[in-house]
């Protein structure tokens, strides 16, 4: 394997581009809560309950439409959940988050016992996968068909949803209205906006890509489902929207550093490469991001007062 094929190679990025997809849907729908200043860690709750009830749904009825929207379903009915404490009972967003995950990893372990009776890992050929669509034309095309060309529907979806998500927010009376919530909520409220109403459409926004992304992870191509099979997506999603300042355009950028560092470690694990090293790489270099990130914003801000 040359360098080229090591780094750019096309295998690679498809595969980039496949992995960014349980990381993207659900980073998109966060930047709506972040932009409207509700702070959300039980995105991780969104993608282990949606993973299992989608692969219920596809289980069931052999569709793998099914399976999507009864995903899609289950992280809305987190996202309620997660509103109902947050916005009327008023409890501490971290605390409600991470109650959220522990949940869903003890309910969907519990509900995987008792309905198909299994522990740990659940495979069986009634659960359907989206099948991978060729594109005409671009498939011809050297290098950019192969990694264009070739995935699933939900990949496409994902572009999809970046792209709808960045015009919903900065070229929408709804995105001007929840962005104008985030900067100044009292100032949103004090010229008829009803602030309550659009932190709850943000945050159900949250719930529904999230449950896109949960259902990529087991009919996206997989079939099964695995207890804990989220496996620390959410927090990397958190990590993507901090990054990119909840902007959907930026955050994608993030999740695509995150799915490229992903797809390497797996290419390197045949290179003799420590396992627990090659394993690491995605959250380690999320803390190196984060922490640049940090250092970046430090030095802007005190560019600022010195201007100032």
């Amino acid at each position: 394997m040359n360098l080229f094929e090591l780094l750019l190679g096309p295998s690679l990025i498809s595969a980039t581009l496949r992995l960014t997809v349980p990381i993207l849907f659900v980073a998109v729908g966060g930047c709506f809560g972040s932009k409207a200043n509700v702070f959300n860690i039980g995105l991780e709750s969104y993608l282990g309950i949606s993973a299992f009830f989608a692969m219920c749904g596809s289980y069931w009825s052999q569709s793998p439409w099914v399976g999507l929207l009864l995903g899609m379903l289950a992280g809305l009915v987190m996202s309620c959940i997660f509103a109902v404490f947050v916005l009327y009972f008023e409890s501490d967003t971290m605390v409600v988050g991470i109650a959220l995950n522990l949940a869903s990893w003890g309910i969907t372990t519990f509900l995987l016992s008792a309905i198909f009776n299994v522990r740990g890992v659940f495979i069986d050929p009634r659960i359907k996968s989206f099948q991978t669509v060729e594109i005409p034309l671009i498939k011809e095309i050297p290098y950019i068909g192969a990694v264009v060309s070739g995935h699933n529907v939900l990949v496409y979806l994902a572009i999809f949803a970046v792209i709808a998500a960045h015009i919903v927010m900065f070229k929408t009376p709804f995105g001007l209205r929840l962005r104008g919530i985030g900067i100044k909520e009292a100032g949103a409220a004090s010229v008829g906006v009803n602030t309550m109403r659009y932190k709850w459409q943000a945050i159900l926004l949250g719930g529904l890509l999230g449950g896109m992304s949960g259902a990529f992870l087991t009919i996206g191509g997989a079939s099964m489902f695995t207890e804990k099979i989220s496996g620390g997506y959410g927090y990397l999603a958190l990590a993507a929207i901090m990054v990119g300042d909840a902007k959907p355009v930026k955050t994608m950028l993030a999740c695509l550093v995150f799915g490229y560092v992903s797809a390497q470690s797996v290419a390197l694990q045949s290179m003799k490469i420590p396992s627990q090293v090659v394993l690491s790489m995605p959250y380690l270099i999320t803390v190196l991001i984060l922490t640049v990130n940090a250092v970046l914003l430090k030095y802007r801000t005190a560019g600022r007062r010195k201007s100032a």
